[in-house]
């Protein structure tokens, strides 16, 4: 089980590598969505904002997310630390979302070039 602390650092770390990659924030371009980030083991969360391929986080929720995603502290700190990968994790079940399908397909692909940046 990861802290709140170390999934913290590790979405931060993920926000980071986002911003490193060209083909990122190409894909961050047009895309205004408000992610909840929970760790159900934790019982605790996070916001992503992504705006005008600008991305915040913040530790809780003040407003309707636009889509959420729910897994275990330990296998979110790793595909945010790019251990996993997310697009596996996803078909096996390990991290669930809810949301528009649209948000879902673009997170898959944003989450899944960041992977593919780190494990050249």
């Amino acid at each position: 089980m990861a802290t709140y602390e170390e999934l913290r650092e590790a979405l931060a770390d993920y926000v980071e590598q986002a911003y490193k990659s060209k083909r990122v924030m190409r894909s961050l371009r047009h895309w205004n969505c408000l992610i909840y980030i929970e760790a159900i083991d934790l019982g605790c969360g996070y916001s992503m904002q992504i705006r005008d391929s600008q991305v915040t986080v913040h530790d809780g929720s003040n407003e309707q997310p636009d889509l959420i995603v729910q897994g275990n502290s330990e296998d979110l700190a790793n595909i945010f630390w790019c251990d996993a990968n997310p697009v596996s994790a996803y078909m096996q079940g390990v991290i669930k979302t809810k949301g528009p399908q649209d948000h879902v397909m673009r997170l898959d692909a944003v989450s899944l070039l960041i992977f593919l940046e780190l494990n050249k």
